[in-house]
């Protein structure tokens, strides 16, 4: 953006907050108490002060005027968060609070997606402790004045129990029908002109497209959280697919609604054991799906796996297994529950084996057909040419990905990097207590996010959609993964290699995991990408903000000339 523009905006639209604190009530004995807003944080790969600077002017003075709270001074704010460092826990803003006597704290962050902003905030009620979260996004800059009332209201309501008038009801979706442009609900000045001038952030499709499919992307909510695998599956019988995260030491449910996401469950695992991968699978037969855990510390594994029963319950089917566990589909078997053990000496001992399950404890079946050379994390299988035989796609410990033979013949290799994690199991001595170095123990081997084999473009032959988190130094230095961004890409085989079929736009941000959820009348699927924002994944142990993308995606497009 150039310089001058952004001057602009920042003087316009300080000139229309300085004109919206004119408009506001008198303060007087109307007054229900006093209310701090701190900056909001922005989550993105350029600079945004001028919007994140007026949302919070913006957002004060929409909530004083209508609620008639006293907004303490930003500057005086902004001195007191100098002196408490930077709080990340309830205890620490709930102290900051009361430093400010203030009645509420609101914290937030803006974040950006491509062309889509979120906005994500905080209530705390000092009297009450815990706070509210709340939540609004934009399709562009010129729809973030609509998302500051639209999250200005939800406060309102559900904070200080004040009611939106009818006019604040309208509907987005009647507006967009009708060709006008949804406006603000709220008496102050609307200051949209302070973001005129500011244009897109990436515009246009997240996806660029050899062949292919055009789409726009959805975000959820952002959440504290250190997402390592995810899943949908219904898991109460209610007919709607519920989304199950991983993070290190839990399996966190929730129940979701379009882009939105509310928790309703939590299963922890065992103390000192770290989750590197889930899947979900019926394998008993009982129409209620089982959520596998494979969980490892520094030396071995010790997965679980259990049907949810609703909020912190669970059945469990099985539990300190030592063996890394994966249900997966085997073409012409279908769904099975593979492992692989530990060696004495290594991360993972040779033998990939079907499981069976006996008295609450596995044991190992025949073993799986598949080159000694791939972890169980590390593969596929599908017939990707429609010859009848299968072929193993696979991605190695430096990020190439193969087409092989079940017997090891290597068919393809790829030139580029693909995949990209901060995954990994065996490596360092005390690892569940927090070291991140591996000079000690044995060596670390990565677990790569899923390879999904479906047909995309239609053709009848099986496609390959899989990652690329793009990073340097992460494939220069053994031990040292950070992924400021990635991308998905769509792969065809042609016989002789797999090509291109369609890649997302850069994503800011480390891809953890993604899924593919077709359609009924298998026309076109949502691809849902997990997502860790903004912060060093390369810290393993802090909590991370994670959110998760989602991408409507029409496979009856034709290819484009």
């Amino acid at each position: 953006m150039p310089k001058q523009t952004k001057r602009t905006v920042t003087a316009v639209l300080a000139a229309l907050i300085f004109v919206m604190h004119l408009a506001l009530p008198a303060v007087g004995a109307a007054q229900t108490g006093r209310i701090a807003f701190l900056p909001f944080k922005a989550n993105a790969p350029q600079d945004m002060s001028y919007l994140t600077n007026g949302i919070r002017d913006m957002l004060a003075s929409r909530i004083a005027s209508e609620i008639g709270l006293t907004v303490i001074d930003k500057t005086v704010v902004d001195k007191a968060l100098a002196g408490a460092g930077t709080p990340n826990q309830t205890e620490a803003f709930l102290k900051l609070a009361k430093t400010l006597q203030a009645d509420f704290l609101v914290v937030g962050s803006l974040t950006a997606m491509g062309s889509s902003l979120s906005l994500d905030a905080k209530v705390f009620e000092v009297a009450k402790g815990a706070p509210r979260n709340f939540y609004a996004t934009a399709k562009n800059e010129s729809e973030i004045i609509q998302s500051i009332d639209s999250l200005a209201w939800d406060i309102s309501e559900k904070v200080f129990a004040h009611k939106r008038p009818a006019s604040a009801l309208a509907q987005p979706q009647a507006a967009a029908q009708s060709g006008a442009q949804a406006q603000p609900q709220y008496a102050t000045a609307h200051p949209d002109r302070a973001f005129a001038g500011r244009t897109g952030m990436g515009g246009g499709s997240p996806f660029i497209y050899p062949k292919g499919i055009t789409s726009e992307f959805q975000k959820t909510q952002n959440m504290k959280l250190s997402l390592q695998f995810m899943e949908m599956a219904d898991l109460d019988g209610d007919g709607q697919d519920e989304v199950i995260f991983a993070d290190n030491d839990s399996v966190q449910i929730f129940k979701r609604d379009s882009n939105r996401l509310s928790k309703v469950g939590q299963i922890r695992g065992k103390v000192g054991y770290r989750i590197h991968a889930i899947t979900v699978a019926d394998l008993n037969k009982n129409g209620k799906p089982e959520i596998y855990v494979s969980a490892a510390d520094n030396k071995q594994p010790n997965s679980f796996a259990f049907e949810w029963l609703g909020a912190d319950k669970a059945n469990y089917i099985f539990e300190n297994a030592r063996w890394y566990v994966r249900a997966m589909s085997v073409p012409g078997e279908g769904l099975v529950l593979a492992g692989q053990r530990a060696d004495s000496d290594k991360a993972v001992a040779p033998g990939i084996f079907r499981l069976d399950l006996a008295n609450g404890a596995l044991k190992a079946g025949s073993s799986m057909e598949v080159p000694a050379s791939v972890n169980l994390f590390e593969f596929t299988i599908a017939d990707l040419d429609n010859d009848g035989s299968r072929e193993i796609v696979a991605i190695d410990q430096y990020d190439r990905l193969q087409v092989l033979r079940a017997g090891g013949t290597v068919l393809w290799k790829s030139d580029e990097f693909y995949g990209g994690t901060t995954r990994f199991i065996g490596g360092t001595e005390g690892f569940g207590a927090g070291k991140a170095s591996s000079q000690e123990g044995s060596e670390r081997i990565y677990i790569p996010s899923r390879i999904i084999v479906y047909d995309v473009n239609g053709d009848g032959q099986m496609d390959v959609i899989i990652n690329k988190n793009l990073s340097t130094s992460s494939r220069l230095f053994e031990n040292m993964k950070n992924y400021p961004s990635g991308e998905i890409h769509a792969l065809s085989w042609n016989g002789i290699a797999l090509s291109e079929l369609w890649r997302t736009r850069k994503i800011d941000g480390y891809i953890v995991d993604y899924l593919l959820r077709p359609n009924a009348d298998k026309k076109g699927a949502e691809l849902l990408v997990g997502l860790i924002l903004g912060s060093s994944s390369m810290d393993l142990f802090a909590e991370q903000t994670s959110t998760m993308l989602i991408y409507q995606l029409d496979f009856t497009k034709k290819t484009e000339q």
